[in-house]
């Protein structure tokens, strides 16, 4: 519990009294079942069927209101998934393969937790009419109540009626496809294509009431949530952005396997991470330590920069975060798209007799950077993509080199001890990682509410003028803005070494 207390003279003198917290305890059972067969259907070619079923049971955390905050049945949950392997030239050099799999995600219990009554967050707003400040608490809050929708405005209200009766679990499909050839004993080359597309998403929508987001647990783009709530002055019943988050990548890798000592492989990825949905580990929420604002993490201390895995994240939770400023959905490019990616890695293994052996190690990696997009503050601590995804460039290319060095002394017939070096980022190169691209001050919070733009009045379809709504308001165009906007604020962590000693019996 914390009291914060406001001297300003207009519109009035206040103090809030904020109570936060978590409470009760919750589990579950899950069950699954899986069946699969292989069949050998030509002499070069077999198949492989399976088919695997759960249920899925997420309690709630005050179980005399509803027991399960989410439940799925085993025929929700079916899985088909099928492979074939083909040897091309009937002597195992040349392989074919392709496999196909309808993949399901459990819902965190970070969301149950936080929407089903674990998680509590009450404010009280009481007119500060006594000098005696070190005389208020949590039992004595004198002052008259200035909330007007009751004794207290609730930050964490369970809506034990918010999932959509009809709710479809969260899914994707993967594929993959590829062929294989044994270029001699001891190396492979490989090309070998994945692609991985979501199906549905489960995420949390919302709409204002009272000044507060309420929401509802859907499908974006299906059932309840066919058609938005609007917020503001866009019209409302729009059709609803389904989740979007494609992966396409085509692989090429030659591995050489364990011969004379020596073995290593080379791989290229070019990719494409493409969409609106960032994920349940949401790369659209990033909070450096510059930004001054970190997200809660269980069973730690303090605050992490990356928010928690949750089927609750700020991708459909008002209407002014689903578009860019020209009036068009937001979609593109996502955060943690790397379009090229090279690895090298290699060992050699050197035996000295009576005297044991020494290993010595290497792993190079190189990648594209990431996206950045200019991200705007709204009065509702929406952070709203104005020029959609990319606008800004990419982050610099990623490269960092490792090592590991070791040598193992024999101690008898079965006794060895082991030293062990190991070098990450041995060059030190301290990259960018992220690069801070708020362009008005708030951070995704309402800390800053002088310079956050109001879209209250806005038809999102119509678009605005973003840089004229941040000149307008009371910071002015002289302190609303943030000027670490295009700095870098996260890098790649510099050189780590670590001295390993082990007892082998």
């Amino acid at each position: 519990m914390f009291i914060g207390i406001n001297c300003s003279p207009l519109p009035v003198r206040y103090y809030e009294v904020d109570n936060i917290g978590t409470r009760g305890s919750t589990g579950g059972t899950m069950n699954s079942l899986y069946l699969q067969d292989h069949w050998r259907i030509h002499p070069r070619v077999s198949l492989t069927l399976g088919l695997r079923t759960e249920n899925e049971h997420v309690p709630s955390f005050i179980r005399s209101i509803r027991n399960d905050a989410f439940a799925f049945g085993f025929q929700d949950k079916i899985s088909p998934r099928v492979g074939i392997s083909w040897d091309v030239l009937g002597n195992g050099k040349l392989k074919a393969f392709g496999s196909y799999n309808r993949l399901y995600n459990w819902i965190p219990y970070e969301l149950s937790r936080g929407s089903f009554g674990g998680d509590f967050w009450t404010v009280r707003y009481r007119g500060l009419e006594t000098l005696d400040v070190r005389s208020l608490s949590g039992t004595n809050l004198p002052g008259a109540n200035l909330w007007p929708y009751g004794a207290f405005r609730d930050r964490r209200v369970p809506n034990f009626d918010s999932v959509d009766p009809n709710l479809k679990p969260f899914a994707t499909d993967l594929t993959n496809a590829g062929v294989e050839f044994q270029v001699s004993s001891s190396t492979v080359v490989r090309a070998s294509y994945v692609r991985n597309d979501l199906v549905r998403a489960i995420e949390d929508m919302g709409t204002l009431v009272n000044g507060d987001e309420v929401y509802q647990y859907v499908n974006p783009g299906y059932g309840i949530a066919k058609t938005f709530i609007s917020s503001g002055a866009t019209p409302t019943g729009f059709a609803t952005p389904k989740a979007q988050r494609t992966y396409n990548a085509l692989e090429l890798s030659v591995t050489k396997r364990f011969s004379r000592g020596f073995s290593g492989g080379a791989s290229y990825v070019r990719s494409r991470l493409y969409g609106n949905y960032a994920g349940i580990g949401s790369s659209d929420e990033i909070t450096p330590p510059t930004s001054g604002v970190s997200a809660a993490t269980s069973q730690q201390s303090g605050g992490s920069i990356a928010r928690p895995g949750s089927s609750a994240t700020r991708s459909w939770d008002l209407d002014e975060v689903l578009f860019d400023s020209k009036g068009n959905f937001v979609t593109g490019n996502l955060a943690t798209d790397r379009p090229n990616v090279f690895k090298l890695y290699g060992s050699y293994t050197k035996p000295w007799g009576r005297w044991g052996s020494s290993d010595i190690g290497g792993f190079f990696y190189g990648a594209s950077g990431t996206p950045v997009s200019t991200v705007v503050t709204t009065s509702n601590g929406i952070e709203v993509f104005v020029n959609g995804r990319g606008d800004l460039g990419r982050t610099p290319h990623l490269t960092q080199t490792d090592l590991m060095v070791a040598h193992e002394f024999k101690l008898g017939e079965t006794k060895r001890i082991r030293f062990e070096a190991n070098a990450t980022n041995v060059f030190n190169q301290k990259t960018p990682r992220h690069i801070f691209s708020w362009l008005n001050r708030g951070v995704g919070t309402t800390n800053a509410p002088n310079s956050a733009i109001n879209l209250s009045s806005v038809n999102l379809f119509n678009g605005y003028d973003y840089r004229a709504l941040i000149n307008g308001t009371s910071a002015g165009s002289s302190n609303a803005y943030d000027p670490r906007f295009g700095s870098t604020d996260l890098w790649n962590p510099g050189f780590q070494g670590r001295l390993l000693v082990k007892f082998i019996f």
